[in-house]
């Protein structure tokens, strides 16, 4: 579906009452973003390095009216998320892609290397491991792109996951009350924002 200003435009009358209730004006340009950005880009556009300007988060839809919703939810949850990412470290994040694929994913004092590839689906699938040593294993995101911002959200259970293995590193209070926080949403996938520079 090609998006253009109309098409914008006509997503925002749509949100019903309950959604628009949930963006204010400071989010609403996180809400435009949510809804523009596309997986239409390829792995190489990912070369360079990214910097975080905020948390991210998607919920995965294949209908489109679905997805304007899942935008507006999604830019209300950024905004719960972002003291939890403050005490994490994570507001430090950043994303090192080099010309072969292989990536260093800073999360505050933890750094992640691996190697990423994009799969059939579009998604992005992380090698991850810890520390550059100690293998984490394969986890899938869903990355979008508009522009010179990248939006780059995990299934937030898995995404979890991998923290907790590394958690002596991180707030441990702090971690658990993001994953309380978290197991309010079904099938919410969690991450950041980011730009090149």
């Amino acid at each position: 579906m090609k998006i253009t200003a109309k098409s914008i435009i006509v997503a925002l009358c749509l949100l019903t009452a309950s959604a628009a209730s949930a963006i204010d004006l400071g989010g609403l340009g996180n809400f435009i973003n949510n809804t523009i950005a596309n997986n239409n880009f390829s792995i190489d556009d990912l070369t360079g390095t990214w910097q975080y300007t905020s948390p991210a988060v998607s919920f995965r839809s294949e209908n489109a009216l679905q997805n304007i919703g899942g935008a507006a939810a999604a830019t209300a949850v950024e905004s719960q998320l972002d003291p939890y990412y403050k005490r994490l470290g994570f507001n430090r994040s950043s994303l090192e892609v080099d010309a072969d694929h292989n990536f260093t994913l800073k999360l505050g004092l933890i750094t992640l290397k691996g190697v990423v590839e994009k799969n059939s689906d579009d998604m992005l699938e992380f090698n991850f491991n810890a520390f550059g040593r100690v293998p984490l294993g394969k986890l899938t995101a869903n990355a979008t792109k508009s522009g010179d911002t990248l939006n780059l959200t995990f299934d937030a259970t898995k995404f979890v996951n991998i923290l907790s293995r590394i958690a002596g590193s991180l707030n441990n209070a702090s971690l658990t009350a993001l994953t309380t926080l978290l197991n309010s949403y079904d099938g919410i996938y969690i991450g950041f924002k980011m730009r090149s520079r």
